[in-house]
């Protein structure tokens, strides 16, 4: 069977559609392609993930175009996983904001497989920006965290913890709005719909390389696990590399826990003092420390703007940022993993209880802690090349010495032996 990407018309054999002459494609063996769900008739595939695919859908009849998201057939056996599949679309239309994805239907196939229908978004994810570019301007970025937090600050009034951000799951759109996605394991109340065995203190959910400490020990989360996540992402943002590579997961939950991130400056040595005070706020270990809502972290993060260039705001994806003269020869684009510039520092796993009991914080921003000043005043250290002709012209000196006290001893000689 082929099928029009744009119409969706299924025809049997290859070629163009009747309908508007558009080259048609396979369809496969993918049996959704083609087919209706509720109003809409599914026209190609947009991504596919473990638990479910996204599909691109039109109407019939007025042509409007959506996005209808589906559980696997797998996943579909799951009660557990439908119900919170479904918490999706009632957490989005609970909060109901403009960098929020919108839901406007969620059912079930005649096959019984479960969907949701959402906007179609025309953009690209945060996370394809980071691994084209690395290193963001960190105007542009400033303003991509911003709209995120503003979105998070709707959702943490409603009593809903996303507990998955990520920049997957932050979504740019081509006329630079910003979009969350994905509150499939979003923490709801009872009241929401929220579903027991999913938001229980213990259970592991979300994505390691983004977890708070909190999340990461399977403790009590609620919105600064959040604010905690989106201070991951400006710091991945900022410097092209994630706070905490690690080897196995093993190694990057207990990161999370009990290490200090690189310092920012170091990685990115163009970022303002006050920014990277705001980030390292923002990934205190202990949650009574961070930020205590996201209009806070909002607030500060608007506050650096002004120290910032104006190229700093160049749009997303326009040109790599490159690096300062005089800097450390460190390229920050990319997502490879860069030496730290000092080992890691242990820091002591927070009290839960009162972190979690404490009440919100009104004091700025910590000053850096003794390890990054240390490396910011450091002193350049020779290039290994240099250090080696050092001691190439050292070793020459001393052998042309050698030679010319042996030229002055054999000469002393003949002439005695010449007066003899």
């Amino acid at each position: 069977m082929f099928v029009c990407p744009e119409c969706g018309r299924s025809f049997p054999a290859a070629g163009f559609c009747t309908e508007d002459g558009g080259a048609l494609a396979s369809a496969g063996d993918d049996a959704l392609l083609g087919q209706m769900a509720g109003s809409y008739r599914i026209t190609s595939l947009l991504g596919k993930g473990g638990m479910g695919s996204v599909y691109k859908a039109v109407h019939p009849s007025i042509g409007s175009r959506v996005a209808v998201k589906f559980l696997s057939q797998e996943c579909a056996q799951h009660p557990s996983l439908v119900e919170r599949f479904f918490a999706e679309a009632k957490a989005v239309n609970l909060i109901h904001h403009d960098n929020i994805v919108t839901v406007s239907d969620f059912a079930w196939t005649p096959d019984k497989r479960p969907y949701i229908v959402m906007e179609l978004l025309d953009g690209s994810p945060l996370s394809a920006y980071m691994k084209r570019v690395g290193g963001l301007p960190l105007g542009s970025l400033c303003r991509v965290v911003m709209e995120v937090l503003e979105g998070l600050g709707a959702a943490h009034q409603q009593q809903i913890v996303h507990r998955d951000l990520k920049p997957d799951n932050v979504y740019v759109l081509k006329s630079g709005r910003v979009k969350l996605l994905d509150f499939g394991i979003a923490k709801l109340r009872p009241d929401q719909g929220g579903v027991s065995d999913a938001t229980r203190t213990g259970s592991l959910l979300g994505t390691p390389q983004y977890m708070s400490p909190e999340q990461a020990m399977g403790a009590h989360v609620d919105h600064r696990a959040d604010l905690y996540a989106a201070g991951v992402i400006l710091f991945e943002g900022a410097t092209g590399q994630r706070p905490f590579p690690a080897q196995t997961l093993y190694e990057l939950l207990k990161a999370h826990v009990e290490q200090m991130p690189p310092a920012p400056s170091f990685l990115r040595p163009d970022l303002p003092p006050a920014l990277e005070a705001v980030l390292l706020h923002a990934l205190q270990k202990d949650p009574a420390y961070r930020y205590q809502s996201a209009l806070d972290f909002r607030v500060a993060i608007e506050q650096c703007l002004p120290q910032l260039p104006p190229e700093a705001f160049a749009p997303l994806g326009d040109s790599a940022p490159t690096r300062p003269i005089g800097s450390p020869s460190l390229a920050y684009s990319g997502h490879a993993q860069l030496p730290t510039p000092h080992p890691a520092t242990p820091a002591t796993p927070f009290p839960m209880g009162r972190a979690h009991g404490a009440a919100p914080l009104a004091t700025p921003a910590p000053t850096l802690p003794s390890p990054y000043a240390a490396n910011a005043l450091a002193a350049p250290q020779p290039h290994p090349a240099t250090r080696s002709l050092s001691w190439l012209w050292i070793v020459l000196g001393i052998v042309a010495l050698l030679l010319i006290a042996w030229t002055l001893a054999f000469c002393g000689t003949c002439v005695v032996a010449a007066g003899s």
